[in-house]
């Protein structure tokens, strides 16, 4: 991969995390949920070269996580007593423990 290519795809990364943040700018798990559709939305291929540099970027980056990954660590906090936004049952705005 030509480093303007991988340039332009931690520019896309980049763009994906900032708009995630603009769109749920109190929620962090929210924040890094959107992050991460974003990134497998746009590069679903993760072992293509574009799908490998954005991912590995992603990773780096922002703590990228795979579906399977988020799907562990909603478990693990879903044991915890925090919903998939990163809440507890007093705090969440979407009810989740209702």
């Amino acid at each position: 991969m030509l480093p303007e290519q991988k340039r332009q795809i931690q520019q896309q990364i980049d763009s994906f995390y900032s708009a995630a943040v603009a769109r749920f700018p109190t929620y962090e798990t929210v924040v890094h949920r959107e992050f991460c559709r974003q990134v497998l939305e746009a590069f679903p291929d993760p072992y293509s070269a574009e799908g490998s540099a954005a991912h590995e970027y992603a990773c780096e980056e922002y703590d990228y996580l795979t579906p399977e990954q988020i799907a562990e660590d909603d478990a693990k906090n879903n044991d915890e007593g925090i919903c998939s936004h990163g809440m507890d049952w007093l705090t969440c705005p979407r009810g989740c423990f209702g």
